[in-house]
This record gives C-alpha cells, structure tokens and sequence, in this order.
C-alpha cells in the first residue's frame, strides 16, 4: 500500500506551516496576521490588489514610497483577525517597523519547498 494519511493529520501539516503570524501590543493584546490563503476570497482579493500596486521601479530614485506604506498598512488591516487598525496605530510613523511586519508576515505566507517524498 502507498502513502497513508488522513484529513486530519494534513490539516495538522497546514496549521503548522501556515500559522499566523501573532504581534504582542503594549497593552498586553495581541493582533493575529492570518495567512493570505487563510483570508475569505473577497478580503484575499482586495489584499491582492493592495499588493500588486505595490510595485516601484527601483531604478527611480525619486519614487515616492508613501503609496507603498499605505497599501502595506491596508494589506495589514484586511490579515488582521482583529485589531488592525490599533496594530497600525501603534506602530505608528516607524516604516521601518512596518515593512518588517509586513515582510514576517509575506514570508509566513510563502509556501515552503516541496519535501523529497521518502525512497
């Protein structure tokens, strides 16, 4: 017989390699990230499109990063289970911050490299 495996123990797989990303705020909450895959179709789609109007020519180097920042926030609002907006409030001004919140988030949606099935 080949491989056996139940529905189960696959979404124990997917919950493990697809788990939302959870960022502690000051005041003792958290704000869960859920992964884009995770998101309903709708809220997937309009992430979607805050995403692919991300897109800036890195030659240009008077490319006004602003609509960036905006859309990522908004990428980030749409992941949020919850809490979002107070996720967006507290990070605040720092970009920086931001863009690392946002790239933990992108490389928890990644799917990762295909396994070697076993000889």
């Amino acid at each position: 017989m080949g491989n056996v495996f139940t529905l189960d123990s696959l979404r124990e797989e997917i919950e493990k390699e697809f788990a939302p990303v959870s960022i502690p705020l000051s005041d003792g909450s958290a704000v869960v990230l859920r992964n884009l895959l995770r998101l309903d179709k709708k809220v997937r789609d309009k992430a979607m499109v805050h995403m692919k109007a991300m897109k800036v020519d890195p030659d240009d180097e008077d490319a006004d990063l602003e609509p960036v920042m905006d859309h990522m926030r908004e990428v980030i609002k749409l992941a949020a289970e919850s809490g979002g907006v107070k996720l967006i409030r507290e990070i605040g001004d720092d970009e920086l911050l931001l863009q690392r919140v946002f790239q933990r988030w992108m490389e928890s949606t990644q799917p990762g490299e295909a396994q070697n099935s076993p000889a």
